[in-house]
């Protein structure tokens, strides 16, 4: 990893550019073996070339000018959400910022943009390395390779975390239900700093460990449910949950309490689907109850009406053929009405889209969407028209 460092590596980087799915890896790296670069600095050069191009779908631009592990990028904040954490930072006036657990230093490189000052502690030398490669333009940016645990806070302003999930294969497979310990740092040691503090979560976090008296934040990115974010006293707004969504460079929150539940009703003309960050945060029945939506059975996170409504938060559908669900109906519908192109959707039932498939035969040049669910605690499949 190291022999990215140099000035013969990152040159050679540039050169090579971008490499994507299409392209002719072998062709690339035997050009540069006969070029005279040595293989290992090769294949290091070929495998940060591919996690660059990866990068852009979370870093844009900004991509081509960083150093990743292949951990570091799985697990890295996208950057407009890292630019909401340190906004939150900055409008609460804090100057002097922790980020415990930097990875890669994504929360640190929005930190330091907004002119924060930044001390990123990283446990991996490797790591800690790149991370001092993507923050060397800011000066307001250092990196140390530390124990999150044993880092002397009475420096700083306020804390980041980013506690990572750990090696739980040793527990065996029976091991499900998650506990403080499981994290690292300890989740019950990050709750206890004395300081003013964000922590990112996986979205799928239990509800039962988060801390009473937090704001919690479930955040959806371009459809896809990133994180759970939780602000303490310092950086807190509310008390409460909030789902937001950054969608087509706009920003959505709603807020709740997730208690409410949504009446369920006959299914209507219209179903909808909710955003990601709305279903997990458990703020659909404050949603659906605020707007007058209904829902279509117990436990199920569709929700219907008779008039169309248009909303960021929900993927709206017109039902047009409600069915049993049952195989041979189903194809036989899709038939008639020529489907030739189908989305498969579901919720609440045990078929795999994939195994059903196959077994539709589609044909035709039509399209729809079908919706595998539960009505009124029945089986159905919704044959049904996207509103675009």
């Amino acid at each position: 990893m190291n022999h990215l460092l140099t000035a013969e590596a990152l040159r050679l980087l540039d050169e090579v550019g971008e490499i994507d799915s299409k392209a002719d890896v072998l062709a690339i790296i035997t050009r540069l073996r006969k070029a005279g670069h040595d293989a290992l600095l090769v294949t290091e050069v070929i495998t940060q070339a591919r996690l660059r191009t990866r990068a852009k779908a979370k870093f844009g631009e900004f991509a081509k000018n960083m150093l990743f592990t292949e951990a570091g990028l799985e697990q890295a904040t996208r950057l407009q959400v890292a630019a909401l954490h340190a906004e939150r930072f900055k409008q609460a006036g804090f100057r002097s910022i922790v980020d415990l657990g930097s990875g890669i230093g994504a929360d640190s490189l929005a930190f330091a943009s907004l002119g924060l000052n930044v001390t990123a502690i990283e446990q991996d030398p490797q790591t800690a390395a790149l991370t001092s490669f993507n923050l060397a333009a800011f000066p307001n940016a250092q990196v140390q390779v530390g124990d999150a645990e044993q880092v002397d806070l009475r420096g700083f302003d306020a804390v980041w975390l980013d506690p990572a999930r750990r090696d739980l294969g040793r527990k065996g497979a029976k091991h499900i239900t998650l506990a403080p310990a499981d994290f690292s740092p300890n989740l019950d040691w990050c709750y206890q700093i004395p300081k003013p503090k964000g922590i990112k979560l996986g979205p799928a976090f239990p509800l039962d460990l988060i801390p009473q008296h937090v704001e919690a934040w479930w955040v959806s990115h371009q459809g896809d449910l990133v994180e759970l974010t939780l602000w303490f006293e310092g950086l807190s707004q509310r008390v409460g949950r909030s789902a937001l969504m950054l969608k087509d460079g706009q920003r959505y929150q709603f807020d709740g309490d997730g208690i409410e539940r949504f009446r369920i009703d006959t299914l209507k003309r219209f179903v909808y689907e909710p955003d990601s960050a709305l279903i997990r945060s458990q703020l659909v029945g404050d949603f659906a109850n605020q707007q007058g939506f209904t829902g279509i059975s117990d436990g199920i996170a569709y929700l219907s009406s008779e008039q169309l409504v248009i909303s960021p938060w929900l993927r709206a559908y017109e039902v047009l053929e409600v069915l049993p669900l049952d195989e041979m109906q189903i194809r036989k519908a899709l038939w008639a009405r020529c489907i030739g192109k189908l989305e498969i959707k579901k919720r609440g039932v045990d078929i795999t889209p994939e195994e059903l498939r196959p077994k539709l035969k589609l044909k035709g040049e039509g399209a729809a969407t079908l919706i595998l669910t539960r009505v009124d605690d029945a089986r159905r499949a919704l044959i049904v028209q996207p509103i675009r």
